[in-house]
């Protein structure tokens, strides 16, 4: 089958990552595993499955408010970071 303008293999969600210093070593990581790394900043939440486990959203909101992280993202990818510049 021959493809026709506009029949890109695009992303219909983004990937979303959060850059992490972690003793001097760079790793990148999702919203919802760094919120279980930091589960005492969601309290409201237990953790134990999907309906306890803060929304990719809120996570994202909870970094660029109150950490002050960056974001930068295109169709594809979203990507917070705790710094000035990458």
């Amino acid at each position: 089958m021959a493809k026709g303008k506009g029949d890109s293999k695009r992303r219909v969600n983004k990937k979303h990552y959060i850059i992490i210093n972690n003793s001097g070593v760079i790793g990148a990581t999702t919203p919802k595993n760094w919120a279980r790394a930091n589960q005492k900043l969601f309290s409201k939440y237990s953790f134990k499955d999907s309906e306890n486990t803060p929304r990719t959203k809120e996570i994202e909101k909870y970094l660029e408010e109150s950490l002050k992280f960056n974001r930068v993202e295109n169709s594809e990818i979203v990507v917070l970071y705790p710094y000035k510049d990458i």
